[in-house]
């Protein structure tokens, strides 16, 4: 923090201004000298309130932000950083939820109708990867990650909206992505990376959403997601005690008695960890903040080895190995969104340094509209959101015909 923040915050703090010590030497009456500092005083606070907006108003305003510039009008949610610009299932997914949290019903209706016109599949999945340019699909193969996330806010959307139909698609949704992308394992199943993924048993541990799967169960009673959830933490457990291991990779291979495998030899996909995988550490804290079980408030997903990059390094890379060796310099403030949740449940003063350095809200307000910052508004705003106890169940999300939430 530079000096000049370093004033503003003693004045914030209530610490003496130049201006309020010339304003105690003007020899006026006690009484208009109290009324007069008073009022400068009141008149500084609210300069201060107006630097420094809360956290709810920032995610209100960076959704507002967001919308215009990545949310075409036909509906589909443009990442510029890929190709000529695509639309991915991913993508769209996060913007549904973002409006079904938000209570922003236009916003879900556009982009869902856009999504079930382009992206739907005949066998009731989403094709993951459409080109902006040509109109057209690039890859008609699914991402598990992108599926579910579109499950999990049209569950979200029909009890905030009070829309049925948007849970009926649901269940047709997860029946289908446990019919089509599912690997089975010792007593359950586990999602595979997409249905191109089953064959080889490739996982992407960042695809799992135990926090959706008990409205998953509710609405979907003949999926067994309460096994999955109960999978994926002993996939997490094993992967995190081979020896030398402090970080998950982005991709694994699940044997067929559970255990774990390294990738094929031939496979381009990620044996680090980066970008994907470091969405498990909001994924399992959000788990532990609305169903407080041990294996994710206890388990094996701790906070350790992110206190000791942040110690040892300042930041947090884009790409480590697994053994927690950086692998580069280059830093997103998507990792320290999706990070946060979890180091504000295990080290919250590391958290607290986030939210007052990388994640100050002032500064994240001057790029919420950057053309080229797709995952890094989606990965901040879910960060914060959850930090703030925005993310709730979908039986405690109703919002207002005003289009205002309800609870919290």
């Amino acid at each position: 923090m530079d000096a000049r923040r370093f004033a503003a915050a003693g004045r914030c703090a209530g610490g003496h201004s130049p201006a309020a010590v010339r304003v105690r030497r003007v020899a006026l009456p006690v009484r208009r000298a109290v009324a007069v500092v008073g009022l400068l005083l009141l008149a500084l606070l609210a300069g201060c309130q107006r630097r420094a907006p809360s956290a709810r108003d920032y995610l209100r305003d960076a959704w507002a932000s967001y919308k215009p510039v990545y949310v075409a009008e036909p509906g589909y949610v443009l990442d510029r950083t890929r190709g000529d610009g695509e639309a991915i299932s991913e993508g769209q997914g996060y913007a549904l939820l973002r409006a079904a949290w938000m209570c922003d019903l236009p916003a879900f209706e556009r982009t869902f109708r856009w999504v079930e016109a382009n992206l739907r599949r005949p066998d009731g999945l989403y094709s993951w990867a459409w080109s902006a340019r040509t109109g057209t699909l690039i890859d008609s193969n699914t991402a598990t990650d992108g599926d579910q996330e579109i499950a999990f806010a049209l569950i979200l959307a029909a009890h905030a909206f009070a829309r049925p139909e948007y849970e009926a698609r649901a269940r047709e949704l997860l029946v289908a992505i446990r019919t089509h992308e599912a690997i089975e394992v010792p007593g359950g199943w586990f999602p595979a990376a997409g249905n191109w993924a089953v064959d080889e048993r490739i996982v992407n541990l960042s695809y799992f959403l135990p926090y959706a799967y008990p409205d998953f169960a509710r609405v979907d009673p003949d999926g067994a997601w309460d096994r999955v959830t109960d999978v994926g933490y002993a996939l997490l457990e094993r992967v995190l005690q081979q020896p030398g291991v402090v970080l998950p990779p982005d991709f694994i291979v699940v044997t067929r008695d559970g255990g774990i495998a390294p990738l094929p030899a031939h496979s381009t996909l990620g044996r680090d960890f980066s970008f994907d995988a470091m969405r498990l550490y909001f994924r399992v804290a959000l788990d532990c903040a609305l169903y407080p079980r041990p294996q994710a408030c206890d388990g094996p997903l701790r906070a350790d080895a992110l206190v000791e990059m942040l110690r040892r390094d300042g930041a947090i890379y884009t790409r480590y190995a697994t053994s927690g060796r950086p692998l580069g310099t280059d830093q997103s403030l998507s990792f320290y969104g999706g990070v946060l949740p979890l180091l504000a449940q295990q080290a919250p003063a590391y958290a607290a340094h986030l939210r007052a350095g990388k994640l100050a809200l002032p500064d994240l307000a001057t790029i919420s509209d950057h053309p080229d910052r797709y995952y890094d508004l989606n990965w901040v705003w879910f960060g914060i959101a959850a930090d703030e106890g925005l993310l709730v169940q979908a039986d405690r999300l109703r919002c207002a015909a005003s289009g205002a939430a309800t609870a919290p």
